[in-house]
């Protein structure tokens, strides 16, 4: 018999809580993650697993405690349609101090679909790490962790203010751009990104006024008729030039 059989079982109910609840997920340094893929990913990346749920055990090999649930369990866990086989909590990384020389930012992006992409792109191409600014989607939640496709458990993330990235960048000789459609800003030429960051904006209103203000330049991407690229698709061009790989 399962270990658990209810929808109504408290350790079910935290689950779904730590899924919806951005806060619950800081306050315990944990988050929710579904499907065997993912969670082989995280296994190979060295990521702290703490438990897996699911009907039966996964061959992925795994230290973490087992727990049995019923396919009805398993479905209210679930944060898409196709409920996945399994469904594990992780423990969230320690913060980390800003570093590296290729950096993408991110200021109050708030598709989880958009941030996922940025996140397995810059893990792609090689970036050193995602900065988050403002108030952009959670990075830790399920339907962000779910569109890395596993790049979540091996991109560093770095969360600070305008302010912080702009001297980390001066402190380390690093031109910091902003991404923008502006009369002024420069049009992205091969060759004219070889190290530094570059902002992305929010999907609406692109990037604030403060953020323009401390950017070293500003840079735009030569369009034919579409009045803007999805920011996820300008931060991939981006990290492409970034990353040399021509």
């Amino acid at each position: 018999m399962p270990d658990i059989t209810s929808r109504k079982n408290p350790e079910i109910q935290y689950l779904r809580r730590l899924i919806k609840d951005g806060a619950l997920r800081r306050s315990e340094g944990a988050f929710v993650c579904h499907g065997t893929q993912t969670l082989c990913e995280a296994l190979k990346s060295g990521a702290d697993i703490l438990k897996v749920y699911g009907e039966k055990k996964p061959d992925a090999d795994t230290r973490a405690p087992f727990v049995s649930v019923t396919p009805e369990v398993l479905e209210a866990v679930s944060d898409v349609v196709t409920t996945e086989d399994v469904v594990f909590t992780v423990k969230m990384p320690p913060e980390k101090t800003l570093s590296g020389r290729k950096l993408i930012a991110l200021e109050d992006v708030r598709d989880p679909g958009n941030v996922g992409t940025v996140i397995r792109t810059a893990d792609a191409f090689g970036i050193d790490g995602v900065v988050f600014l403002g108030s952009c989607a959670d990075p830790f939640a399920p339907k962000t962790v779910r569109s890395t496709a596993g790049s979540h458990f091996r991109v560093p993330f770095f969360f600070c203010d305008i302010k912080e990235l702009s001297e980390y960048c001066k402190k380390e000789g690093l031109p910091l751009y902003a991404a923008a459609l502006d009369k002024n800003a420069q049009r992205l030429t091969p060759g004219l990104l070889k190290e530094g960051c570059v902002m992305i904006g929010n999907e609406a209103h692109g990037l604030s006024d403060a953020a323009k203000k401390d950017a070293d330049g500003m840079l735009f991407i030569p369009i034919k008729s579409a009045e803007s690229l999805n920011a996820a698709v300008a931060a991939a061009i981006f990290m492409w030039e970034m990353s040399g790989k021509k």
